[in-house]
């Protein structure tokens, strides 16, 4: 007499995609790039974006104080920090890649057979 459960095995309840174990290292230079080029984005851009809001903006174009410069160029860096932090969750959540995963049909079982 065979013996049946009524509970379901959790194969059934698994997402319907594997990833595969085989990462080759261009997908870690890719990250490492994209790593590299963002913290050099934060460290310039805000830097930049003050000294140049400060010399040529604030006190260039609209003749304002050297104390309120200051002050207004430290409002332009911190909203440049914030564009480059967004923009890096952006593409981070975007990153997608597409050989390391697999679709699987859903009416297989999960008895590690591939076609």
């Amino acid at each position: 007499m065979q013996r049946t459960s009524a509970i379901q095995s959790t194969s059934t309840v698994e997402p319907h995609i594997q990833y595969e174990d085989n990462y080759d290292g261009s997908s870690i230079w890719i990250v490492f790039r994209k790593m590299l080029f963002f913290t050099l984005l934060m460290t310039i851009a805000p830097l930049g974006s003050f000294f140049i809001a400060k010399d040529y903006i604030f006190q260039g174009i609209f003749h304002i104080s050297s104390s309120s410069s200051y002050t207004y160029s430290a409002i332009v860096a911190v909203i440049v920090v914030h564009i480059v932090l967004i923009s890096f969750l952006i593409v981070a959540f975007r990153e997608d890649i597409p050989e390391k995963k697999k679709s699987i049909d859903p009416t297989k079982r999960s008895t590690g057979k591939q076609d």
